[in-house]
């Protein structure tokens, strides 16, 4: 198993990365050249980038778009009265601004009110866009994925899921610190406290 010194900058790194990962001494410049692993390889990390940039809300996947073409609902149902399009690089919707009731409803997002928003969604962007945690993250799961399939060693396998556990740890922490921490703007629990508190308490 490698270590690896630096993150990688494009996919086709990665792919080589997690490769050699696994045991598979080879150097892979193209999918075709990298024989049927790099082939399967590319699979799974299509599938695997896509499943994580949608599953958390990293900030250096946001995009931001204003929504201004609102329709009737018909029929309406539920207390849904408007629909609106959902961008076609949306693979997460993470929240609209200004803060308004919502469900996504399939390719669509519902309202109960035809006001112009900004939508804030994760979509897809470029391993060079990536911090480079978060690439490190990629390489070891999608090794991990590989293994599986290509090596009998335990050994393996858990340091592997180990390094996988520590980048995802890291990735995470890092992309926590791109945005300041705000207040809460309503906190109902420490209102009331405040309201009705005890003298001297």
């Amino acid at each position: 198993m490698i270590e690896l010194t630096s993150a990688p900058t494009t996919k086709i790194e990665i792919i080589s990365a997690a490769i050699s990962m696994v045991g598979k001494q080879q150097t892979v410049n193209t999918i075709d050249g990298g024989g049927a692993l790099a082939i399967d390889a590319e699979k799974l990390y299509d599938t695997l980038v896509s499943a994580e940039l949608g599953s958390n809300r990293w900030r250096f996947a946001q995009a931001f778009q204003q929504i201004s073409i609102i329709t009737t609902l018909n029929p309406t149902f539920d207390g849904w009265l408007y629909e609106c399009q959902i961008p076609a690089d949306c693979i997460m919707v993470q929240y609209l601004y200004p803060n308004i009731q919502y469900i996504v409803f399939g390719d669509k997002i519902l309202t109960k009110s035809n006001q112009t928003f900004t939508l804030i969604y994760s979509r897809n962007v470029p391993v060079s866009k990536w911090p480079p945690p978060f690439c490190l993250y990629i390489v070891y799961h999608l090794a991990s994925m590989l293994g599986i399939s290509v090596t009998n060693s335990d050994r393996m396998l858990a340091r592997i899921s180990q390094g996988m556990q520590m980048w995802e740890s890291r990735a995470l922490f890092a992309d926590a610190q791109s945005s300041v921490t705000l207040p809460f703007r309503h906190n109902p629990y420490v209102d009331v406290r405040y309201r009705y508190k005890t003298r001297g308490y």
